[in-house]
This record gives structure tokens, C-alpha cells and sequence, in this order.
């Protein structure tokens, strides 16, 4: 009888054993799937407690214990699921895991981030100008002879905050190549390297700029014009402004970093604390010791260096300069990778002042009520249009991970392309919206000369227009960087180049006066609307007549669902 009870016993354990093995080996093989699928571009991995318990209920009989060695592995590994789902899913858990099948994509799970994004961005890009915009107020309303002290700022300006726009390669090229290594995995080392090379070209180019801008002031302030009594408060401002370059610029590199890595807060952040620090700053300097734009430009200079520590040390506190290569300089691993850009960046750059900078000077010339209506007419514009600003960060952002080259198939990167347009597309119309309202009901705030008032709502329509193709193109201009495709945006912006001063050479021979400026601010529109155009086309193509960047040459279908 022991003998029969000790063989029944043994059976039965037997009986178990092979149980669990049967109903473990759907678990078995999914373990087996999840080490696949950590390489394989075509899955989709989400980390969570949840998926694994249910998978262990599902798989065994409800007799039976999920053993802590089988949960372990799945608790350690990940769980494969459908591709039906994107790695914005996983990202939520896991930021580093952006993997994606090519087909499919979330689009309110995009949209929802493409806005938590962009919104402090915007704010990031409304609050620099303010820097700015802090020294003008106070020096008109606290400097003994505040109108030379006004015209002062106002000559040194295009010195030392357009030459900020010399390193615009900087900032977008670290954007676009940091965003490329983390969408395929590259190394910390290797990221921190480049990072590193870049903040260099920015030391030095900045420290080239600071000379500059130091030992020829009065050469460079002739060239521009300035009035012989305007002369020596412009020089004193030149120069003090010109000790900020270095932080200016490594300001701009950093924020790069930290934008590449979709964490636009930590900007957002740093700027305020440089805002806080210039007004401060203004206010003791001009308004309570009343050195006029000598103490705004000294208070800014302060201002951007403490922007400068404070970014720099969000950098050092997250990490991304743990590895940086001290003292070594490699021009391929480096340097070169950021310098890519400088050519196609800074010709973009270029023709955009150039845009500008005719539009002010043919404007002068139409009149005084023109010119002050010009004045008006693009302050606003100018501030409309940073609403596209942070579209551009979006597109090279969160584009990268649809074009792998592991990456199967291009319908989630069309996908991804035609929301950033459509965000675009809204953004445009609703800040024409408030550009309107500020043309049609706004002037008086401006001005009190009805003149100008009525010339600034003559030309609503045009300029409204202009915003809503300058914020559309600059959705398109991310996605167009993201895709590398740098010499093609120096092709079409030669090309609207050359288009926009025909266009206004026609104009200008054939209308006068308001007619002509009128005309002028269509030509604008029509000069972001042929980039629209040209960038559709390229990556959308025609049907039936061209293949764009995003097409697929087989049938686009959805993987089928894991069971």
C-alpha cells in the first residue's frame, strides 16, 4: 500500500510537470519573441507590470501559479505586443525605446506631444525678445537724454543681436544630429563627443564675433549709418554687449541638447531666470544710477551669462556631458559633423535678413507714412511668425524614428509629416487671426497719426497671408532637415531668392507709393508659398507623376496583431 500511495504521488507530480510544461510554452515562446524583438525594427516593446501579469493568467489554468521563475524573465524583458501600437506607447514608460514598424502611428498620442512640446517653446521663443525689448523700455523712460540713448540701441542691434544668427548652423544642426543618434541608439560617448565639438565651434566662433565687435565698432556702426551725436553711446554699447557673445551662443548650443531630447521646459526655465536677472538689473542700472543704454547693456550682458551658467548646468546635472572628450579636438568625430550644416543653414539665414532687410529699405523709401507703417506692420509680423518657430525643433524632433534606415516602410513618417503640416496649418490661421486684429484694431496702440493707421490696415490681408505661409513652411522645414535633405532647402531657397527679386523689380518699375508696398508683402507670401509647394512635392510627391522622399513602393498594410 506505501509502495502504491508513493507510485500514485510520483504519478501525480509527473502529471504537473507535464502540465506546466504544455501551459508554459506559450510564455516560453513569447520570452523567445521578446529577445527578438529588442533588435528587430518591425516590433513595437512596451515595459509594464500589468502586461506581464496578464500574460501569466492567460497562459495557465486557473489551478496553477504563475512561478516567480517564469514571471521573472518576463518582468525583466519586454513584452512584445501588436504593432498596431507605436513607440510613442513604450515611450511613456520608457523614453529610450522609439522604435517603429513604418506603418502605423498614434496620431492623438503624436499630437498630444508634438503641443506638450511646443508650447514652451513658444514661450521660450516670446520671452528672448524681451531681453531686448526690457532695455528699450527702460532707457526711453528713464534716461536723462533718452533719445540718444534710444537711437544708441537702436544702431547697435542688427551688431549684436543679428550676429547671433551667424551660429544658426549650431543649434540646428546638434538638434537634427542628436535626434538621429538617440532614434537608432547611438552611444552616450559618441553624442557627447559631437555635443562637445559643437559647443567648441561656438566658443570659438563667439570669441571671434566678441573681437570683432570689441576692436572695430565705430567702422562697423559707420557702415550702418549712425548719426555723429549717436556715435560714441553706440560704441560704449557695442562693446559691452560684445562680452555676452560666448554666453549668447553657448546658450544656443545647449538649448539645442536639451530640445533634441523633446525636453523644452528646462529652456523654458532658463530663459525666465535670464529675463528675472535683466530686469532686476535694468532697474538699478538705468532706472536708480541712471547710466542710460551703457547700464541696459550691461544688465543684459549679466542676463545672458546667467541663462548661460543656468543651462549649462541643467546639462551637467542631466548627464549629456559626463563623457565629453576634455581636451581633445577631432575635426571627423567633432567638429565636422555640426559644420555639415553651416553652409545650407547659414545661406537660409542669409536669405531671410536679405528678405527683411529690402522690405525695410524699400519701404524708407515709398515715404515717411509708409515707413512707419512698415514699422508697425513688421514688429508684428515678426512676432507672429515665432508661433512656427518651435514647429521647425518638432519636425526634427520626432521625425527621426519614422526614417531609420531599418525602418520597413515610410507611411508613419507621411503620417507624421502631414501632422506637423496640419499643426501648421492651424497655427498659421490663428495667429493671422491675431495679426489681423492688430492691423485692423490695434494701430492706435501704436501710433496716433491716421495716416499710418489706415496704411497699416491697407496691407491686413497681405500680411495675414504672409504669416500663414512662413508658419506652414517652417512645419515643412523641420521635416525637411529631419530627412537630411539640406541640399535640396538651399536649392529652393536660391530659387525663392531669385523669384522674390524679380518679383518686386516688376512691382517696383510698374506701381508706386502704397499700391507698391501693398504688392510688396504678397511677394512675401508668395515667396514662403513656392517653399510649400516645393517641399510637398518632394516628400509627398504627385500621384502618378512623381515619387516623393516618403513613398513606398509596395502596398502600405499593417503587420497582423500578435495573438
Amino acid at each position: 500500500g506505501t509502495h502504491r500511495a508513493h507510485g500514485l504521488a510520483v504519478g501525480q507530480s509527473m502529471a504537473m510537470l507535464l502540465t506546466s510544461c504544455v501551459v508554459a510554452s506559450p510564455i516560453r515562446g513569447e520570452i523567445r519573441r521578446i529577445r527578438r524583438a529588442r533588435t528587430a525594427p518591425r516590433s513595437v516593446s512596451v515595459r509594464g507590470r500589468k502586461d506581464v501579469e496578464a500574460l501569466a493568467r492567460a497562459n495557465l489554468p486557473s489551478g496553477l501559479r504563475c512561478s516567480r521563475a517564469i514571471q521573472g524573465p518576463l518582468r525583466r524583458g519586454l513584452v512584445h505586443r501588436s504593432p498596431t501600437r507605436i513607440a510613442s506607447d513604450a515611450a511613456k514608460d520608457d523614453p529610450e525605446v522609439e522604435l517603429s514598424d513604418g506603418v502605423t502611428l498614434d496620431g492623438k498620442a503624436e499630437l498630444a506631444s508634438v503641443v506638450k512640446f511646443a508650447v514652451p517653446l513658444l514661450a521660450t521663443n516670446i520671452v528672448t525678445p524681451l531681453l531686448t525689448m526690457t532695455d528699450t523700455a527702460f532707457v526711453g523712460r528713464c534716461a536723462a537724454d533718452s533719445v540718444i540713448q534710444l537711437a544708441a540701441l537702436g544702431v547697435s542691434t542688427p551688431l549684436t543681436d543679428y550676429t547671433v544668427s551667424l551660429a544658426a548652423f549650431i543649434p540646428a544642426g546638434l538638434t537634427n544630429i542628436i535626434s538621429n543618434g538617440v532614434a537608432r541608439g547611438e552611444g552616450k560617448e559618441s553624442l557627447a563627443s559631437k555635443t562637445y565639438g559643437a559647443l567648441i565651434v561656438s566658443l570659438t566662433l563667439s570669441s571671434i564675433v566678441a573681437i570683432v565687435l570689441n576692436v572695430w565698432p565705430e567702422q562697423l556702426l559707420t557702415m550702418l549709418k549712425t548719426p555723429p551725436e549717436v556715435m560714441a553711446a553706440a560704441i560704449e554699447y557695442t562693446r559691452i554687449r560684445s562680452i555676452a557673445m560666448p554666453a549668447a551662443y553657448l546658450t544656443a548650443a545647449a538649448y539645442a541638447v536639451l530640445v533634441a531630447r523633446k525636453d523644452t521646459t528646462s529652456p523654458l526655465a532658463c530663459v525666465c531666470v535670464a529675463a528675472a536677472v535683466n530686469v532686476l538689473l535694468d532697474w538699478i542700472a538705468v532706472g536708480v544710477m541712471g547710466k542710460g543704454a551703457a547700464g541696459a547693456a550691461w544688465a543684459t550682458t549679466a542676463a545672458l551669462y546667467a541663462g548661460a551658467i543656468a543651462i549649462l548646468g541643467v546639462l551637467k546635472r542631466k548627464g549629456f556631458t559626463d563623457a565629453f572628450p576634455w581636451g581633445e579636438f577631432r575635426w571627423k568625430d567633432q567638429i565636422g559633423p555640426v559644420m555639415a550644416f553651416a553652409g545650407p543653414i547659414t545661406f537660409l539665414v542669409f536669405a531671410l535678413l536679405s528678405i527683411y532687410t529690402t522690405l525695410i529699405i524699400m519701404s524708407n523709401a515709398l515715404g515717411v507714412t509708409v515707413s512707419a507703417a512698415h514699422r508697425i506692420a513688421g514688429n508684428v509680423f515678426a512676432v507672429a511668425v515665432l508661433c512656427g518657430d518651435p514647429l521647425i525643433q518638432a519636425g526634427q524632433a520626432f521625425m527621426p524614428r519614422y526614417l531609420l534606415p531599418a525602418v520597413p516602410k515610410r507611411v508613419a513618417a507621411r503620417k507624421m509629416a502631414g501632422l506637423l503640416q496640419r499643426v501648421g496649418l492651424f497655427t498659421g490661421f490663428s495667429a493671422s487671426i491675431a495679426c489681423a486684429s492688430v492691423c485692423l484694431l490695434g494701430g492706435w496702440a501704436f501710433t496716433r497719426d491716421a495716416a499710418v493707421v489706415a496704411q497699416l490696415r491697407a496691407v491686413a490681408v497681405p500680411v495675414c497671408a504672409a504669416v500663414v505661409t512662413n508658419i506652414v513652411s517652417k512645419s515643412m522645414y523641420g521635416v525637411t532637415v529631419a530627412a537630411k535633405q539640406l541640399g535640396f532647402l538651399a536649392a529652393i531657397t536660391g530659387v525663392g531668392l531669385v523669384g522674390f527679386a524679380g518679383s518686386l523689380w516688376w512691382f517696383k518699375h510698374n506701381l508706386v507709393g502704397s499700391e507698391l508696398y501693398y504688392w510688396m508683402w504678397w511677394v512675401v507670401a508668395g515667396y514662403y508659398g513656392l517653399a510649400i509647394a516645393a517641399i510637398q512635392v518632394r516628400s509627398f510627391g504627385v500621384p502618378g507623376i512623381v515619387k516623393g522622399s516618403f513613398h513606398d513602393d509596395r502596398k502600405d498594410t499593417p503587420a497582423p496583431a500578435t495573438a
